[in-house]
């Protein structure tokens, strides 16, 4: 009768203290582990290029229902990358620190006083790369074209410069003409092409300038 008292007392014992073994993940789940936290980020980062999201300051933020990716970019180098686990959404959140820039990192001694919480618009990938070719196409304006204009002037007037100006240094210096006045001769017939590359890259660094503007509106 004792011995079978005993022999349930270790059994509650055994079932109060038993602690499970952590199982140690297998090189292949690591790597898919950080190739979905890169997806999660580079398709969180892109949705708000896109506009699909919600901003807005929260006092409090029930971390429990969140699970943190573990990837080695913040966005905007501060916020934090989370899924939730309810509805499947990418949240970024910055704690918000007195006299800290929002870095809760650098100061966890101190409580946020409130949370700074992006929230993406839950979308399969289906849908997700519907709307990443629908935004490409929305950049197709004359910004675009004007971009890409320039660009191909760009090179090809770097390749008829680069061709004229050797071809006549090659040839005045064949002729007897010195080193300085074959090279000066060289320009001043090449001046025409040079004018075109120093047109071009003026069009094409603007047209950069305001398709980046466009891009980030």
């Amino acid at each position: 009768m004792e011995q079978n008292q005993f022999d349930g007392l270790e059994e509650i014992e055994t079932e109060n203290n038993y602690i499970p073994e952590k199982k140690e993940k297998k090189e292949y789940e690591k790597l898919l582990g950080f190739e979905r936290a890169r997806l999660d980020y580079e398709k969180a980062t892109s949705l708000i290029k896109f506009g699909c999201f919600k901003q807005e300051e929260k006092p409090t933020v029930d971390f429990s229902r969140l699970e943190k990716v573990d990837y080695e970019k913040k966005y905007k180098k501060v916020y934090n990358l989370y899924r939730n686990l309810d509805t499947m959404e990418l949240v970024f959140v910055l704690p918000l620190v007195e006299n800290n820039k929002g870095d809760v990192d650098e100061r966890k001694d101190l409580k946020p006083y409130a949370y700074d919480v992006i929230t993406t618009e839950a979308m399969d990938n289906e849908t997700f790369e519907m709307v990443c070719k629908a935004a490409k196409n929305n950049l197709k304006n004359p910004l675009y074209y004007l971009f890409n204009t320039g660009l191909v002037l760009y090179f090809v007037g770097v390749a008829f410069f680069l061709y004229t100006f050797v071809f006549n240094f090659i040839s005045y210096i064949s002729s007897g003409q010195d080193f300085f006045t074959s090279l000066a001769l060289s320009l001043f017939y090449s001046s025409t092409y040079f004018v075109g590359v120093v047109i071009s890259s003026f069009v094409l660094v603007l047209a950069k300038i305001k398709l980046d503007k466009y891009k980030e509106n």
